[in-house]
């Protein structure tokens, strides 16, 4: 708890209890949380308004960034701490969405090269995103590599 303190601290965002439990709740999932998913993990005790003011200045601030989803939910996930500020988001990863249980999970372990256009285009934001099963719901049932 103390460690997610000092990281609230360093960038900047106000160490309310309720802040540092959601942060600790970024750090104990492993993939990406809906405010609905949120606020159920909080046992409906804390307001949506409160959620959403958190989620904001998490992400202005370079904590976490909005990942895609199949049904066009707003979903986030933690950042790298290491390459993201208030200034500069540096996602070069893809993104991977189970068909089964709708999770969307962040493959750090992946980077992408950012693409050169011969056209002059300025590439300012893209997105790589992966689909299938993720490793619990392929170990949980036999699904067919087709």
């Amino acid at each position: 708890m103390k460690k997610h303190k000092e990281i609230l601290s360093r960038f900047g965002i106000n160490k309310t209890q309720f802040r540092t439990d959601l942060l600790s709740l970024f750090f104990d999932c492993k993939s990406s949380l809906t405010i609905h998913e949120i606020f159920e993990r909080f046992n409906k005790k804390t307001n949506k308004v409160t959620i959403y003011r958190a989620l904001k200045s998490f992400e202005q601030k370079g904590l976490i960034h909005q990942v895609p989803d199949k049904n066009n939910l707003k979903k986030y996930s933690l950042c790298n701490l290491d390459s993201c500020s208030p200034d500069s988001h540096n996602h070069q990863h893809g993104h991977f969405i189970c068909y089964s249980c709708d999770q969307t999970f962040c493959l750090d372990d992946s980077t992408i090269k950012i693409l050169k256009t011969s056209s002059g285009h300025i590439v300012k934001n893209y997105n790589l995103i992966l689909e299938g099963y993720c490793t619990d719901c392929n170990s949980s049932q036999t699904i067919s590599q087709n």
